[in-house]
């Protein structure tokens, strides 16, 4: 899911392409073309053209090796490395992907779906892998189920509740899902299972009045005071042709045992919030 509305498509030398010799044709010649500013949703028949699912599959395995040889990437692992360590570091076992968009349709979607596979990679996760959007197209579950990864079949508006410590993957998702999320944990010993990779959360409490964030998230403000982020790096992925906004604001964010353990005795603070105003979808 996308903070701007870029747009990029695969351009070749050739004017039409026959499906099957697709990925042979940008084998020779992958250039990426910027279209300019419009929405992942509106139009994401033309962000990539139609594919099978074992062209789709080659375009995510070639942006996982793009992705891999960037700076960026060579960053992101130092965090990880070095700023994540134990007891900081997580020992995942599930990853949750929300709101990643259609993978078949957007340029943009296999990027974040690349650098999600990545991450189960580097964490080598044990668990299971869980995705859901509502615009997931039948090559998208077919190139899932190649992952091994089970596609959710309702919208649970991320109101899941962890059993296992678990990555939530939620790149440019909606305010309200983080809200859904968190209070469907909020408790000592769901939160400190529950990882998140998306948006600042204490980005919307600099943006957003105290009353409008309390009205539209209203667990945000007490997270915030027993959460840990570290960043993305800033750097920009120089060598790839995609949008500064596919990984912009876009932090690792967990809740330490000590920091919870502060409020152990603070009954008041873990009270049930009332509901949010909101209603969101994942879009």
């Amino acid at each position: 899911m996308t903070m701007q509305n870029e747009e990029w498509k695969i351009v070749t030398k050739k004017t039409a392409l026959k499906p099957a010799r697709i990925s042979a044709t940008i084998k020779k010649n992958h250039n990426f073309q910027y279209l300019g500013q419009d929405s992942k949703k509106k139009n994401r028949s033309k962000n990539v053209m139609q594919n099978s699912s074992e062209n789709v599959i080659y375009f995510i395995e070639e942006k996982m090796q793009a992705i891999k040889k960037s700076v960026f990437f060579q960053e992101l692992k130092e965090i990880i490395d070095f700023q994540l360590l134990p007891p900081n570091r997580p020992t995942l076992v599930d990853i949750v992907c929300y709101g990643i968009g259609s993978i078949e349709k957007s340029s943009t979607s296999q990027y974040q779906f690349a650098l999600m596979l990545l991450f189960k990679n580097l964490f080598q996760i044990t668990g299971k892998i869980y995705a859901y959007d509502p615009i997931l197209s039948q090559v998208d579950t077919e190139v899932l189920t190649h992952y091994n990864i089970e596609s959710i079949k309702i919208n649970e508006k991320a109101k899941r509740a962890v059993t296992n410590q678990t990555l939530f993957y939620m790149p440019h998702c909606p305010l309200g899902l983080y809200n859904n999320l968190i209070e469907a944990n909020w408790d000592r010993i769901k939160l400190k299972d529950v990882i998140i990779v998306g948006n600042r959360l204490d980005f919307y409490n600099e943006r957003m009045t105290t009353a409008s964030l309390e009205r539209k998230a209203p667990y945000i403000i007490p997270a915030l005071k027993i959460l840990q982020i570290h960043l993305f790096p800033s750097t920009t992925i120089q060598s790839l042709a995609i949008p500064d906004s596919t990984f912009n604001d876009l932090c690792w964010q967990w809740f330490p045992i000590d920091r919870i353990n502060a409020y152990e005795e603070d009954s008041e603070f873990w009270i049930l919030k009332r509901e949010s105003d909101e209603d969101p979808e994942i879009i």
